[in-house]
């Protein structure tokens, strides 16, 4: 059954037995109702609890808005520690009112988590060919803007897996490989990051504390993976870090 949702608005959602149907409005006429009345066709399903709408690493099918129910967004994580019963990292509850699946058609290529069904729920789904139309569409800056956005969201996701499930060290260590990937500096000695950064301010962003930063630091250094020059951090072997930090990407 083919509805339409005005964006300013609305509440929601779909049915995936045998899969849901699409229907494919040509791109001008869809954007010709975009521009004019900010309504585009969507597909219902509806799913009942322990239904997967999609798994990670799948090719995405489009956006998916909740109209009632609760979605429940996850990735494996193998790196769990014993920390988690299952592999499953929970990032997110989607409920109604809410998008799910848009990363993937952002970023392209293949889902980012798995999106499952925790109750019965009804969700809408918007084709991939019409969305894609609709961004397509779009200035310039807004596409810059929304890339960015969605980067900021997948680092922060990741980030927050990493605190939950990796100790202070391999917080450390990750931090240190993604300033020297981001602002170092290839000189002789190594990698330099020379960002002038307090340790506070580092044991901040590796979510921990100055003592804990510096003991850590210290025996980076005498094994040899950095340097440290006041506040000058040198990386001297990064697949040593990388392998300290649980290898978390």
């Amino acid at each position: 059954m083919n509805k339409t949702l005005l964006l300013s608005g609305g509440y929601n959602r779909p049915n995936l037995g045998s899969g849901p149907s699409y229907s494919n409005p040509s791109s001008g006429s869809f954007m010709q109702s975009f521009d004019k009345a900010s309504e585009i066709p969507y597909e219902i399903i509806h799913v009942k609890e322990g239904d997967v709408i999609f798994k990670e690493g799948e090719q995405t099918r489009g956006l998916f808005y909740v109209q009632s129910g609760c979605i429940k967004m996850y990735v494996n994580r193998s790196q769990a520690r014993g920390r988690t019963t299952t592999p499953e990292y929970v990032t997110k509850l989607v409920g109604p009112g809410e998008y799910f699946g848009y990363k993937a058609l952002v970023k392209g290529g293949t889902s980012l988590a798995t999106a499952k069904a925790i109750k019965t729920s009804t969700v809408w789904l918007y084709s991939k060919d019409m969305i894609l139309a609709a961004l397509q569409d779009s200035s310039p800056l807004f596409k810059v803007l929304l890339n960015q956005a969605v980067f900021d969201l997948q680092s922060y996701e990741t980030t927050s897996q990493l605190h939950y499930l990796a100790s202070v060290q391999e917080r450390i260590a990750h931090q240190l490989v993604i300033l020297g990937d981001k602002f170092g500096v290839q000189t002789p000695n190594g990698v330099s990051i020379n960002l002038k950064l307090t340790r506070n301010e580092f044991a901040q962003l590796a979510s921990t504390i100055n003592e804990s930063l510096s003991r850590h630091l210290t025996e980076f250094k005498s094994e040899g993976l950095i340097d440290l020059n006041g506040k000058e951090i040198i990386i001297k072997n990064r697949d040593g870090l990388m392998a300290k930090s649980g290898n978390y990407k």
